[in-house]
């Protein structure tokens, strides 16, 4: 898939959303430090507003990657699975 690099995701949940609703990536950052000074920010300015942050190391791949021939990609045409539960 070529180069990678590692990032990191400050994510945020609400509590008064449901559902894949409630979850947000907020922002990518290049260093684990400036996430966890993002995520204790933003946890104190919105500590009365029901969100909740925090941040999870992920990759990002600059020239994208291709698939290899046994991906099945989900039937959802959103891309988003159901929560377990959830299915009608």
């Amino acid at each position: 898939m070529g180069a990678k690099a590692q990032v990191y995701a400050v994510v945020r949940i609400d509590e008064h959303l449901s559902g894949t609703d409630a979850i947000t990536v907020k922002e990518i950052l290049p260093t684990m430090e400036q996430a966890e000074r993002e995520v204790e920010r933003l946890n104190v300015l919105n500590r009365d507003k029901g969100s909740y942050y925090f941040w999870q190391a992920t990759r990002y791949f600059p020239q994208g990657g291709e698939l290899d021939g046994e991906y099945n990609p989900p039937k959802n045409p959103s891309g988003v699975l159901p929560l377990p539960g959830s299915e009608s």
